[in-house]
């Protein structure tokens, strides 16, 4: 099955792991809240609940054929589980897994799942999406401006970026890609696998939504800065799109997902004092010159703008 066409179809679980009644308890089955509140608004996304327990399917092989019969790929589902066995069977189906620590079902290690969780007030569809796309190596679409969306870097960008640093202004202050294209691959590669999975942001592809164009990269880098680790905002707009108001567009967008979902109190732009346009659109952001510093030999302004009472 194409990746591109793989979409979460199905939910595969086990009621009688989720179950969190005790022995004390009147009632003999009891789930949270938050998981009843999730399967009961699973039917808006057209997400079908696939209960291991009716069918009686404690194999894999059994729970091919179930599938086969509903019509759904195990590619095209995701198990919610909370236990190791039930989880293996996800895992030699190539399935995307979440795993619940059930704590009525002790001694389990849950090593194989994408995610675990403790409980699911939080936990929604959107959350159930992302943990099947990371297993599927689909990239997120983390924000929508409404001129474009930001999308985690595929493979297949590449092409197009190519052509978009070949612009003489684009590389004027800041690095290029690698000439040599192997090289830029491998980068790509271990960026996908190790940034986005581990912080779940990083820089990102900006696309045009009514065209599908490729318009540039725009969001968030890790730098040391006097022994602290800082949030910097970064962008890169390709020549033919730039003085239109994607840049500033595009980096609120980004400043709005740094003050909901980083963690930092802070986001910093480190600019040349000769880089005239950036300063310009750092000020019209709201960022304040701090200092001056010296970073790979270079010297490069500091701006800084609080991620509290962001307008």
């Amino acid at each position: 099955m194409d990746k591109g066409k793989l979409t979460l179809r199905g939910l595969v679980i086990s009621f009688k792991e989720l179950n969190i009644a005790g022995d004390e308890d009147p009632e003999r089955f009891v789930m949270e809240d938050g998981l009843t509140e999730l399967l009961d608004g699973l039917c808006h996304y057209q997400v079908q609940i696939v209960n291991l327990d009716m069918f009686q399917a404690d194999n894999k092989e059994k729970l091919q054929t179930i599938l086969e019969f509903l019509r759904i790929s195990p590619k095209e589902c995701l198990m919610l589980a909370a236990t190791d066995r039930t989880l293996a069977m996800a895992q030699e189906l190539e399935m995307a897994s979440i795993a619940y620590r059930n704590p009525r079902i002790p001694n389990q290690k849950l090593l194989s799942a994408e995610l675990l969780v403790e409980g699911f007030e939080e936990v929604e569809y959107q959350l159930l999406e992302r943990s099947y796309q990371r297993k599927h190596e689909i990239p997120w679409t983390v924000i929508e401006t409404e001129r474009c969306i930001l999308r985690e870097i595929t493979m297949e960008d590449l092409d197009a970026l190519y052509l978009l640093y070949q612009g003489e202004s684009i590389t004027k202050y800041m690095e290029g890609l690698y000439e040599d294209r192997k090289k830029e691959e491998e980068y790509t590669r271990a960026y996908i696998r190790n940034m986005y999975r581990f912080y779940g942001y990083g820089m990102w592809i900006a696309e045009e939504t009514s065209s599908g164009k490729i318009i540039g990269r725009v969001g968030l880098d890790h730098l040391e800065l006097d022994g602290e680790v800082i949030l910097e905002l970064g962008y890169v707009i390709g020549e033919q799109y730039q003085h239109q108001g994607y840049a500033t567009e595009l980096c609120q967008g980004v400043i709005e997902f740094a003050k909901n979902d980083t963690g930092f109190a802070k986001i910093y732009c480190l600019i040349e004092k000769e880089n005239e346009i950036s300063i310009h659109l750092a000020e019209k952001l709201g960022f304040i010159w701090q200092k001056e510093v010296k970073i790979q030999r270079k010297t490069l302004q500091t701006y800084v703008k609080s991620l509290y009472n962001v307008d």
